[in-house]
Parts: C-alpha cells; structure tokens; sequence
C-alpha cells in the first residue's frame, strides 16, 4: 500500500504534472514526471477503461506497485496512467510495465532496475 505521505491527491498538482511534465509509454502504461519537488505519486485509470470494479482493480495493482518500487525511486511528482490493455495484464505484468518506464525515465536511484 502507498502511504498518505506520497499520494499526489489534488486537481491542480495533476494538472501541474500533466503540462509541465516529461511523458514515457509502455504498452498498457503511461508515465508523466516533474522531477524534484518532493516524492508523490499519482494514478489515472479513466472510464475507458471498464467499469468500476475494473478501475478499481487496476489502481489497486499499480498502488502495490508503486509501493514496492518507492524506496529505490529518484525524488519527483509523477503519474502513472492506465492504457487501453491494462485490464487483461496481471499484477507481475503492470510491475514490470512500470519499472520499464521508470528506467526509461531514470528514476531509478541506484541507476539501473
């Protein structure tokens, strides 16, 4: 689970992260980043996506993501967001979607994965 501390939550931060941001894709995942500022993450899943359970499930599996990858993570505000084929990709699959784009972004503190 992703502690409180590091939730990016307010409107405005993810429209600052949006237009001033850096963007990397994956497949099924998205990545914006605005390096420094603190470390907060933050998670889109639109309707596009299915329905609520749906939604749910896929932010539920990039949260634990995320949880375990935020020790080695660089400081920035960044958001993670859902791709049309995220719903058919399990948990091991949307982790390793997002350490591809982390190191593409090199936001990996110790460099590599």
């Amino acid at each position: 689970m992703l502690a409180k501390a590091f939730r990016l939550r307010l409107r405005g931060s993810f429209a600052y992260v949006r237009a001033h941001g850096t963007k990397y894709n994956e497949r099924a995942l998205s990545y914006v980043v605005v390096r420094g500022r603190g470390k907060r993450i933050g998670f889109i899943v639109s309707n596009k996506i299915g329905k609520a359970t749906k939604r749910n499930l896929v932010k539920r599996r990039m949260r634990a993501a995320a949880g375990e990858l935020l020790g080695r993570v660089r400081d920035g505000q960044m958001i993670f967001i859902a791709r049309g084929g995220i719903t058919s990709l399990g948990y091991a699959e949307i982790k390793r979607q997002m350490v591809s784009v982390l190191t593409k972004a090199g936001m990996f503190a110790g460099g590599g994965k």
